[in-house]
């Protein structure tokens, strides 16, 4: 099977094609729960094509968004720590998204045959705390409408396809889910994102923001 999956680079030739080989390929439609927070975790999912997001309860049961993901990323990384753990999130697709899921057992026999594929777990970690300790310093110490610009940045790295960098990107979001990726509420990513329309940066439709500018969001992104 040949898949582009970027978390599993680092392995030798040999290791990636015995990873790739035990893994189970799913096709989820538009709209589709892969799984809920709270359910058995068993695999960690690496994404081959379209994006799906994580969401968490808050204290009043509401389910929020907090990270898109797509083509090369992961999630579900820790169920390859504990055997028997739950799901800390809800994922969800919203696009057709196709992914390759590693389970638990498969991984702990495959790390016993190569104790270098042990590798991947850290790697998949260290995504993880990556994301986090980013989004902690935003919430922490960024203005809530920088951090609408820097996330509609980020967003743009994960709906942005092959060497786009100044070419439109259309991010296939509704404001309220812009709004909850950013820790803000919805008057406040309204604000923002209706001042970059009017100054030619993005322009706004039902369930979607085009990044018309790129370079402008970014240069409005590295401000502050």
């Amino acid at each position: 099977m040949n898949v582009d999956v970027g978390l599993l680079s680092d392995l030798a030739p040999e290791e990636r094609r015995e990873v790739v080989a035990t893994m189970r390929r799913h096709s989820y439609v538009a709209g589709e729960v892969v799984f809920h927070e709270g359910d058995a975790a068993d695999s960690v999912h690496f994404v081959l094509e379209g994006r799906v997001v994580a969401r968490r309860s808050s204290e009043h049961g509401d389910r929020l968004a907090y990270a898109v993901m797509g083509p090369g990323q992961a999630f579900g990384e820790l169920a390859m720590i504990v055997r028997g753990g739950r799901r800390t999130a809800t994922i969800e697709t919203v696009e057709p998204t196709v992914t390759l899921a590693l389970r638990f057992a498969d991984f702990e026999r495959l790390c016993v045959r190569h104790p270098e594929v042990s590798r991947l777990l850290v790697r998949l970690l260290a995504a993880r705390v990556n994301r986090l300790t980013e989004a902690l310093m935003e919430a922490l110490h960024t203005p809530a409408e920088l951090r609408v610009v820097r996330s509609l940045v980020s967003l743009c790295g994960v709906y942005a396809t092959g060497a786009q960098g100044h070419s439109l990107v259309a991010v296939e979001l509704n404001q309220t889910e812009i709004a909850e990726l950013a820790g803000v509420t919805r008057p406040t990513a309204n604000r923002v994102l209706r001042r970059l329309e009017a100054g030619g940066v993005v322009a706004l439709d039902r369930g979607r923001v085009t990044v018309l500018d790129p370079v402008a969001l970014r240069r409005a992104g590295a401000r502050g």
